[in-house]
C-alpha cells in the first residue's frame, strides 16, 4: 500500500470515529423532521433523542433538515442554506441541456489542465453520494504525458489478450450468451475486437488512440463491493459534468479499467491497494473540438410497476 493509500484509509477511519451529531435540547422544537430522515433518532416526550447512536453513519442529514439549528457535530454544516443560494442551482431545462449536449471528447488542446480547474472537478466528485456515507472513493490523477504513455504501453498487451479470450468465449454457443449477454457477445466479435485492433495499429504508428494524447487521466477505485462500483461511477460522472462546464472534454475509458483490474503489474504500478479495484476511468483535457448539433438517442425503455 502506498503512502497516499495509507493516508486515505486513515481519513476514512477518522471519519467513522468522528463524534456523532448531538441535539441541543434547549433549541429542539420536537418537530420530528430529523427523525423522519434518520434511523438513529426518535421523538419522545415532545423532544428528539438519539436512540441508536451505533447506527449513525455521520451523513449529516439530520442537521441539514433541522429548521432550528438544534443539531450540531463535525458532520453538520453550520452555514444555513439560503433561498438565494438555492436560486443559483441550475434549472431543470439547463441541466437537461447539459446532459443532452455533453459529448465524449477525444480531441484535446496541447495544454495541461490548471490545478484550479482540476480541484473543481474533483470537488464535484467529492459531493457525490456514497453507500452508507462511506466516502471511500479514491482518485488517481495522472497529468504527466510520459507517465500516461508508459501506462498505455503497459496496458495495451493485456487488453488485447483479454479481448481475445472474450471473443473465444463469445463464439461458444449458449455459453457465450450466458456469460457475456447476447448483445455483448455480438459486440465483442463485430465491434470491440476490430476496434481494438485498429487502436493497436494506430498506437504503433505513434497515434495514441487508447488515451488520445490526453493531458490527463482520472481513475477512481475503491473496495471490491458492488455499492462502491456504483458510487465510484457516479462520482466520476459528476466530475465529467463539472469538467464540461469548464470547457474540459472527457471520455470514459473502460479499457484502462479492464487492464487495471486484470493485469497485476498495471494495478501495482498505479498504486491501487490489493483489496481495491478500479471502477471507472476517463481521459480529459481542454476540448479542441466543437460539436454543432445535438444527437438522437433511442426512446427510454422503462417498465412501470
Amino acid at each position: 500500500m502506498t503512502q497516499d493509500s495509507r493516508q486515505q484509509s486513515l481519513n476514512r477511519a477518522n471519519h467513522r470515529q468522528e463524534p456523532a451529531p448531538r441535539i441541543k435540547q434547549d433549541k429542539c422544537t420536537g418537530c420530528g423532521l430529523c427523525a423522519s430522515v434518520c434511523l438513529v433518532m426518535e421523538k419522545r416526550n415532545k423532544k428528539i433523542v438519539i436512540t441508536r447512536p451505533d447506527l449513525c453513519i455521520r451523513c449529516g442529514h439530520c442537521g441539514a433538515i433541522c429548521p432550528s439549528n438544534a443539531i450540531v457535530g463535525p458532520s453538520v454544516e453550520a452555514k444555513r442554506l439560503t433561498d438565494r443560494a438555492r436560486a443559483a442551482a441550475p434549472s431543470a431545462s439547463s441541466l437537461q441541456f447539459l446532459l443532452r449536449s455533453r459529448r465524449s471528447v477525444r480531441r484535446y488542446k496541447n495544454e495541461p489542465i490548471s490545478q484550479k480547474d482540476m480541484d473543481k472537478i474533483l470537488e464535484a466528485g467529492r459531493y457525490t453520494p456514497t453507500g452508507t456515507n462511506s466516502q471511500g472513493i479514491e482518485y488517481i490523477v495522472m497529468t504527466d504525458r510520459d507517465q500516461i504513455a508508459r501506462l498505455g504501453k503497459m496496458a495495451m498487451p493485456s487488453i488485447i489478450k483479454l479481448f481475445g479470450m472474450a471473443v473465444r468465449v463469445s463464439k461458444i454457443p449458449v455459453l457465450g450468451d450466458l456469460m457475456l449477454g447476447n448483445q455483448a457477445a455480438e459486440n465483442f466479435q463485430k465491434i470491440y475486437t476490430p476496434a481494438l485492433k485498429a487502436i493497436d495499429e494506430y498506437t504503433k504508428r505513434g497515434d495514441d488512440r487508447l488515451f488520445y494524447h490526453a493531458p490527463a487521466i482520472i481513475l477512481v477505485h475503491g473496495e471490491k463491493l458492488d455499492d462502491m462500483a456504483f458510487s465510484c461511477s457516479a462520482a466520476l460522472f459528476s466530475c465529467m459534468l463539472m469538467a464540461d462546464t469548464l470547457g474540459i472534454g472527457c471520455c470514459l475509458n473502460g479499457f484502462l479499467v479492464l487492464a487495471a483490474n486484470r493485469e497485476p503489474k498495471v494495478k501495482k504500478w498505479l498504486g491501487i491497494p490489493r483489496n481495491h479495484k478500479a471502477h471507472a476511468a476517463m481521459t480529459l483535457g481542454y476540448a479542441n473540438v466543437k460539436y454543432n448539433h445535438l444527437v438522437k438517442r433511442n426512446p427510454v425503455r422503462a417498465k412501470y410497476l
